[in-house]
């Protein structure tokens, strides 16, 4: 939905979930490249 989100924007769509592995900082490195990777596609 958002080509380069931000770390705001992803912690916000985040926010209803709970990982109890405490990886969330790995999480949000993912999205940032899988935004990156995604080429603008929608």
């Amino acid at each position: 939905r958002t080509p380069s989100p931000t770390d705001e924007e992803i912690d916000a769509a985040m926010s209803g979930n709970i990982c109890r592995c405490g990886t969330y900082l790995r999480i949000r490195d993912a999205i940032h490249r899988a935004a990156g990777s995604a080429g603008g596609a929608s």
